[in-house]
């Protein structure tokens, strides 16, 4: 089993990518802004710069998600806890789970971990369970035989 340290530097990893990418974004839009030239055809050019600061709001708002999932991922703690918590790796008979932020499936080497939020249906399921509790989603039991 790989360490819960090394999938939470991958979330970071990842999220810390994300960050670029939007990042990269940001600048394409914000430059369409700037360098639009007005054309003869003056709606044209209104509705093109709406649509580019459209798209440049949504771009800073999905950055300011990254940052705060960065900072959550950062927070996280290492030692195990003993119920599941923000920054568990739950381990179960199906899947393993870490509960931070919502990334989906992580894999390293031959290993998979679900990166989830504690807000998602199976992670509300599994908060302030332990070791042995059994709970049952999308009607499959899912018992948690490890919590790291």
């Amino acid at each position: 089993m790989i360490e819960k340290e090394v999938w939470i530097r991958e979330a970071i990893q990842k999220t810390e990518s994300r960050i670029s990418d939007i990042s990269a974004a940001m600048d394409t839009a914000n430059d369409s802004l700037v360098n639009d030239t007005k054309s003869s055809m003056g709606d044209k050019y209104e509705t093109s710069r709406e649509m580019a600061q459209q798209e440049l709001s949504r771009l800073q708002q999905q950055w300011k998600q990254a940052q705060q999932d960065l900072d959550t991922l950062h927070n996280l703690p290492i030692e195990p806890l003993k119920l599941v918590g923000l920054g568990s790796l739950v381990v179960t008979n199906q899947f393993h789970y870490l509960l931070s932020i919502s990334i989906g499936p992580m894999k390293i080497d031959q290993e998979t971990v679900m990166v989830i939020s504690k807000e998602s249906p199976i992670g509300k399921l599994l908060l302030g369970k332990k070791v042995g509790d059994s709970l049952t989603f999308n009607g499959k039991e899912i018992k948690i035989t490890n919590l790291l």
